[in-house]
């Protein structure tokens, strides 16, 4: 049997070597509390000072802008519910969009219910990407926060954060602006400033680093109620014992990806181009989801949706085969439902429910984009043969999609 291959690295990368070998003292000499005050928790409150210095100075802010907190989902939680909560004062409106990350779609959904916020979602075009003035034109003098991802995470559309944030500012200057950067941080450069924002998250485990470890930045004087209460630790921000290992692996693993960025972009943007390219060519009725233009693109991510197919069905064949990828979303896959993404971006129903992600990273080898286009075809042209509806020609609706001609050729 040949080796698995993994292409799902938007799910979550594979912790680097060097990543392990320095968290490793943290778990058999520096294990001990850092809060405690004798000489061996000492040091481990040093090493994440340390590391609190080394993650404002990759970012650009300061060291007292930066919590720990143990992921992408909480770190965005914090920053919707936080801001919302500190500033009730001020108003009860947030703008996100209709293509996050359900750790915030389903947190402002929550927050509507639960503590009678009003929440405006601002949709995407056929790219996925959000427009900076259709975001302007909700800002409204009660709007408290706008969370605009930086990129996302299923089709890969790049947002222009930078935009969107002078646009909200100069309109309401009071309005905070946040961006969940989790799945940027691996190939694009995020500097708080360049970008413009209040807040923003990040996540080690998406860039080689471990799960566990997130990010909050939030700007000097940006108003956050905390949401994890019980301890004084992260400036009373967000209580909890904070998990020295994984603050040090995500730092180190911070520290090897600004290293290693141009080659890692210009590994992952040749196979990339590779499957974004060849998939069409080989398999009749294909959509390519997100942005064509690599530029609007985060490198690595290429994305799918297959006519006549189910995407859950043609994973199962494909793990079957030895490769690991997705649908979409790791937090939704076996869901029943069609990505949420590519709804809102007016793709049919059931041409996204034939949706495939493959996102790429250090690892992947060409030899493993030859095995996925030598398998991905025959299994798609044994599902469709299994289809109970004739697979022939795509109905109209699909035409506008599909990357290559809508008429079956199997």
């Amino acid at each position: 049997m040949p080796d698995r291959i993994y292409f799902d690295h938007a799910a979550t990368t594979p912790p680097d070597p060097r990543v392990v070998q320095a968290m490793l003292p943290y778990f058999s000499e520096m294990w001990h509390n850092p809060s405690s005050i004798y000489v061996e928790a000492q040091r481990a409150r040093q090493a994440i000072d340390e590391a609190r210095a080394a993650v404002a100075l990759h970012i650009g802010a300061k060291p007292e802008e930066i919590i720990f907190t143990s992921g992408g989902s909480e770190s965005d939680n914090l920053a919707l519910r936080g801001v919302y909560e500190a500033s009730l004062s001020r108003g009860r409106h947030i703008i996100t969009s209709s293509v996050e990350h359900h750790a915030i779609l389903d947190t402002a959904e929550t927050m509507v219910r639960n503590l009678g916020a009003e929440v405006s979602i601002v949709g995407v075009g056929p790219d996925g990407r959000v427009d900076p003035a259709a975001v302007e034109a909700l800002v409204r003098d009660d709007t408290t926060l706008v969370s605009i991802m930086h990129a996302n995470n299923e089709v890969g559309a790049i947002n222009d954060i930078a935009e969107i944030a002078r646009r909200v500012h100069a309109k309401n200057p009071k309005t905070m602006v946040h961006t969940d950067a989790v799945q940027s941080a691996a190939h694009l450069a995020v500097r708080v400033d360049d970008l413009g924002v209040d807040l923003l998250t990040l996540t080690g485990h998406k860039f080689y680093g471990p799960r566990g470890a997130g990010v909050l930045y939030v700007r000097s004087g940006t108003p956050l109620q905390p949401q994890i209460i019980g301890g004084g630790q992260e400036d009373d921000q967000r209580a909890g014992t904070e998990n020295t290992a994984a603050i040090v692996g995500l730092v180190e693993a911070m520290r090897i990806a600004s290293s290693e960025r141009e080659a890692d972009i210009v590994h992952d943007r040749a196979l990339q181009q590779r499957l974004l390219d060849e998939v069409p060519q080989r398999i009749p009725m294909v959509a390519i989801t997100g942005p064509t233009d690599l530029d609007q693109r985060v490198p690595g991510s290429a994305s799918f949706a297959i006519a006549f197919v189910e995407g859950e069905s043609v994973l199962l064949a494909l793990d079957l085969a030895g490769v690991a990828a997705s649908s979409g979303s790791a937090c939704t896959t076996g869901s029943v439902e069609p990505s949420h993404v590519l709804v809102a971006m007016g793709m049919p129903t059931e041409l996204a429910r034939g949706s495939l992600r493959f996102t790429l990273g250090r690892s992947n080898t060409d030899a493993d984009v030859d095995r996925l286009l030598e398998v991905l075809p025959s299994i798609v042209e044994r599902m469709r043969k299994l289809s109970p509806v004739p697979v022939t020609e795509a109905p109209a609706e699909y035409l506008p999609w599909l990357s290559n001609e809508g008429v079956a050729t199997t």
